[in-house]
């Protein structure tokens, strides 16, 4: 981007008003500007946007003086730029000149701009540029593309926007951060909290459910934090959101509810829901295990569940508990699913460092597999320094024999780290 001696600026002034800003660093870092370049008493419109954005500030200062006779489309995002330089007098230069170019159809242009810039901490000037448009440009300030500055423009507009537009950001934004400010907004007014419980963001729901009397109603909430606060409310209330759990039918939430809450006497609802049709409800039903059964025997077979989600909670279960390494290589083959492979594999490595060496160099030439393999291995090896144990000789024999697989340089690194002289020759 901007690699070229010729920058298109007629695309630049129709296209995003942010990749001014971008345009500003890379004119500094670009080989093809000299340091010593003038303007001249008449520039081209290029070598303008270039002076404009040089690294001479004495250039920059000219460039200014002379972008605020001009009237091309990349005065006002130039001048804007500018505003922000690092050197006062410039930026004391360039803010009345560009104040004057801005009328409001301007502005509304260039908050895309103007909400980037912000982020050049040289002072609040161009927060108070923003926060000033935005009763005259509010429409195009919450619709920004950039993530922080619409959700900057949110946090200003919230004295702006009425109950009905708050509600609707509230409940329906693609944003969660955005959702959260608006219904936030709402409960410090005491409003809408019934529509806020129902579909507000989670953190929303939570400070809502503190508001009114329906903490039993949401101890099966799909939201983990929401049924936290229901658990607390119901407890505090002298309840036991355990007992409700048991009384509920099984879903993906009664048994989450149940594994935060119950106690070992409730391991076998919960393996029983380990063969739900669900996949969703068998995965909910090992994450409760690993806390009130943590030593069940009955979550080994799901390491070759058909689903994905599944076979994460159970490597998850079985992390740091002995699993039989045989076995465990042989899911390795290539006819299991690869979910199941990764799986497998991840627990190998998660034995001890030589199983994990070994789990490593065996698949280097697997298709499906080898990346992950790749990069575990040179993590091993800078980790290797730290090692003080040998394998036992039978797997170190079997090491051996798939150093074949690396470079030799590699192969005698991973031969010192075991104790063993390199090879002769090598």
């Amino acid at each position: 981007m901007f690699e070229t001696e010729q920058p298109d600026l007629d695309a630049l002034a129709a296209g995003d008003p942010r990749r001014w800003a971008e345009f500003d660093v890379a004119v500094r870092r670009a080989w093809w500007v000299s340091w010593d370049m003038r303007l001249g008493r008449r520039p081209s419109r290029d070598v303008l946007a270039v002076a404009a954005c040089h690294a001479n500030g004495h250039l920059r200062e000219a460039a200014v003086l002379e972008l605020a006779v001009r009237d091309d489309p990349e005065v006002v995002p130039l001048l804007l730029v500018r505003c922000v330089d690092w050197v006062r007098p410039i930026r004391d230069l360039a803010r009345p000149l560009v104040l004057s170019k801005l009328d409001k159809p301007t502005l509304r242009a260039m908050l895309p701009l103007i909400g980037v810039l912000r982020r050049r901490q040289v002072d609040d000037w161009m927060t108070a540029l923003f926060r000033e448009a935005l009763p005259h440009a509010l429409e195009a300030a919450l619709a920004l593309e950039d993530r922080e500055s619409r959700r900057w423009a949110h946090r200003e507009a919230l004295g702006l926007l009425p109950r009905e537009r708050l509600l609707d950001i509230a409940t329906r934004d693609r944003d969660l951060v955005v959702r959260t400010l608006c219904g936030t907004a709402l409960l410090d007014r005491g409003e809408c909290v019934e529509e806020l419980l129902a579909a507000g963001a989670p953190k929303v729901r939570m400070r809502a459910l503190t508001l009114v009397d329906r903490a039993g109603e949401c101890l099966a909430d799909r939201s983990a934090a929401v049924r936290s606060m229901a658990q607390a409310l119901v407890l505090k209330a002298g309840g036991d959101p355990a007992a409700r759990y048991r009384a509920m039918a099984v879903s993906p939430a009664s048994i989450a509810g149940l594994g935060e809450t119950g106690t070992a006497a409730d391991a076998g609802r919960l393996e029983q829901a380990l063969t739900h049709e669900r996949p969703r409800v068998r995965a909910t039903a090992v994450r409760g295990l690993r806390r009130i059964a943590p030593e069940s025997a009955a979550v080994r077979p799901l390491l070759t569940d058909p689903s994905p989600a599944v076979t994460r909670q159970v490597v998850a279960f079985l992390r740091g508990k002995p699993v039989d390494s045989t076995a465990l290589r042989a899911l390795l083959a290539a006819d299991q699913p690869l979910h199941t492979r990764r799986a497998a594999a991840a627990l190998l490595r998660d034995r001890d460092v030589w199983t994990r060496l070994h789990t490593d160099l065996a698949l280097l030439r697997d298709d499906d597999l080898a990346d992950s393999a790749h990069r575990d291995l040179h993590t091993w090896l800078a980790q290797s320094a730290g090692i003080y144990s040998t394998p036992s000789p039978e797997l170190a024999a079997e090491i051996e024999a798939l150093l074949v697989r690396v470079p030799e340089g590699l192969a005698r690194r991973i031969r010192f780290t075991l104790g063993r002289p390199a090879a002769a020759g090598g």
